[in-house]
């Protein structure tokens, strides 16, 4: 799970939950064990947190003023706790 963690990158934007990994990786012995307790609680129930997975979808722009919905690339900003947990 550490390996995971530290295998994300700290200085990306926080996702949906606004956190990033860079202050999980600060506060890490704070934060552990919440989340070997959510993991353990994933795997044995097989259920997950209502809202852990939600995401923004970002349109990026793939050229100088775009004009239409093709002009844009779009991408998934998901929480830090259901990456580690997707890893």
């Amino acid at each position: 799970m550490k390996k995971a963690v530290w295998d994300c990158d700290s200085e990306k934007s926080p996702g949906p939950d606004g956190v990033s990994f860079g202050f999980i990786k600060d506060f890490w012995e704070d934060l552990k064990a919440d989340f070997i307790q959510f993991l353990s609680e994933f795997h044995k129930n097989g259920k997950l947190v209502k809202g852990i997975n939600n995401s923004f979808i970002a349109l990026i722009p793939k050229k100088d003023n775009p004009a239409k919905l093709n002009d844009f690339r779009p991408i998934s900003l998901v929480g830090c706790t259901y990456k580690v947990l997707s890893k």
